[in-house]
């Protein structure tokens, strides 16, 4: 499986309202991670995450395409804001196909996601980057006196076959 870097098209339409929305929401830290909604409850609501939800599905259609898959679905969603000295030491994604993650604000490509024993693409602020959930990763040193945010999300891409005795076609 390949390591995908797409833009997301409504990056700058949308940016400022996801920032507000995620501003909102109370303020948790975990780890070396200064800021994410992982640890509240599932069922917490999360205004920036049914917006984003709205917009994503022409960039997950996309990747279908390139998978050569026919339907696709989000099974997780959070957000995390690193500040100076912040960071996500390595882990993975078990349990899903696709690990995603959207850099809602990226102040240098030096605090981008490295993958283990793979070469990152070049990412930019605004891009969704799409890689295999098993590879470890972690997000490197926050070295600015920025804030990095990122939406990260599992996916998985699906074939219209049975599964469970149910077809996925429709």
């Amino acid at each position: 499986m390949d390591i995908i870097v797409k833009p997301f098209k409504k990056h700058k339409q949308l940016k400022r309202t996801f920032l507000k929305l995620i501003n909102e929401i109370p303020k948790t830290t975990e780890e070396s991670i200064y800021n994410t909604d992982w640890y509240l409850p599932k069922d917490y609501t999360r205004k920036y995450l049914d917006l984003f939800y709205e917009n994503i599905g022409e960039h997950m259609q996309s990747l279908t395409e390139d998978f050569n898959c026919h339907r696709w679905e989000i099974t997780n969603g959070w957000f995390q804001q690193y500040k100076k000295g912040s960071e996500h030491d390595w882990h993975n994604h078990a349990g899903h196909q696709l690990a995603n993650v959207y850099y809602l604000e990226l102040p240098d490509v030096s605090a981008k996601t490295e993958l283990l024993n793979k070469k990152t693409p070049k990412i930019s602020e605004g891009d969704i980057l799409t890689f295999p959930a098993y590879i470890p990763h972690r997000s490197a040193i926050n070295k600015t006196n920025k804030r990095k945010t990122v939406i990260a999300f599992n996916s998985n891409l699906l074939h219209g076959l049975l599964y469970h005795g149910e077809d996925t076609t429709t």
